[in-house]
């Protein structure tokens, strides 16, 4: 059936999308206009029924859209992170560049404060760049029927309408895999990351298919869930360690997983890379500076914080196309998976 607004033309008012959600006019209004609090529940139930209804193509689009605000939101999950952090200044400065201001959020890894922001910023900016902690369609759907330009960055959404800019994971973590055996790994645990992270889901399923590919056996390869953090490798690695004290070889789906699992194993006696390799993945700035400086899976930072931010422009500013783009990752090998020699070896494009 074709949304009210469009049988027999009749109007759909802010009082039928009122209804629609269950809320007041006066709820509805501010809502949509952001001009006063209203909660992320409500915001979401409100943009749902404007969407449902077809008010986007006539008075939310007046309201929402009566011209170029100059800004962009930017919703992050942890902005002291120096993967997300470098990416964040390139998004500020491209933006910079074209006339628009970033308007930034932290939601340090949870969901509601995401979906809050994205509420917020609704009404306040002419786009929307996502790096998302729950990458599921409801928070963002009502968004792009509203016709507000999205653009995901890092964490892969499965969503019609929604630009996209990703790593190719699955690859990388084969390669890591691939990596540690040749480095002399016999027995393996992996640092997972959230199960809600599609990095984490897509990491940890590539690393499993690359050392099934070489021949290692399932009762060899052991997991435990941790936080994207140092805190969080710290006490996955001693999780890993205490119930597998036979694992010889650790993948990480961060860095920072990885350079908190290097300190606790050491913490635990144990020597990096003689008797334990670690792999990382992000080459983050501290990956090269630590000792042992670590092997990691190199993402192109840059490259995807500049497309996103491109991309999004474009969508607003000329109405582009969304699209997808998934980068590839290098293998960067150093002294963390290099047993008896120093340095660092040449980086392989994957």
């Amino acid at each position: 059936m074709p949304p009210p607004a469009q049988q027999g033309h009749v109007p759909v008012t802010l009082k039928d999308v009122a209804a629609r959600a269950g809320v007041s006019i006066s709820t509805a209004s501010n809502a949509l206009t952001g001009s006063r609090a209203v909660s992320a529940v409500s915001v979401e139930r409100v943009l749902s029924a404007a969407a449902e209804l077809g008010y986007q193509k006539n008075e939310a689009a007046r309201t929402l859209r009566t011209g170029l605000r100059n800004a962009i939101g930017l919703v992050v999950p942890d902005v002291t992170n120096p993967f997300w952090g470098g990416m964040v200044s390139t998004i500020d400065r491209i933006a910079a560049e074209s006339g628009f201001h970033v308007a930034l959020t932290n939601t340090e890894f949870t969901p509601q404060r995401e979906t809050a922001a994205l509420a917020r910023l609704v009404s306040r900016v002419d786009g929307i760049l996502l790096f998302s902690t729950h990458p599921t369609g409801s928070a963002v759907r009502p968004l792009l029927d509203l016709g507000i330009p999205v653009v995901a960055c890092d964490e892969a959404f499965e969503l019609d309408g929604l630009g996209g800019v990703y790593s190719d994971n699955e690859a990388g973590a084969r390669a890591a895999a691939s990596h540690l055996v040749d480095a002399g790994g016999s027995v393996f645990g992996i640092l997972e990351g959230p199960a809600t992270l599609t990095t984490a889901q897509q990491r940890a399923r590539g690393f499993r298919q690359g050392l099934q590919e070489r021949g290692v056996l399932t009762t060899d390869i052991h997991a435990a869930t941790a936080e994207y953090s140092f805190e969080g490798g710290r006490q996955g690695i001693r999780r890993l360690l205490a119930e597998n004290p036979a694992i010889d070889a650790i993948f990480a789906c961060t860095d920072n997983q990885a350079i908190g699992g290097i300190f606790e194993a050491m913490d635990m006696g144990r020597t990096i890379p003689d008797d334990l390799l670690v792999c990382g993945f992000d080459d983050i700035s501290w990956s090269s500076r630590i000792a042992p400086s670590l092997t990691t899976l190199r993402q192109d930072a840059e490259g995807m914080a500049t497309r996103a931010a491109d991309m999004l422009l474009e969508m607003i500013t000329v109405g582009g196309e969304p699209s997808v783009q998934v980068f590839p990752v290098e293998l960067v090998a150093r002294d963390s998976t290099r047993r008896g020699a120093g340095g660092e070896s040449p980086v392989t494009s994957l």
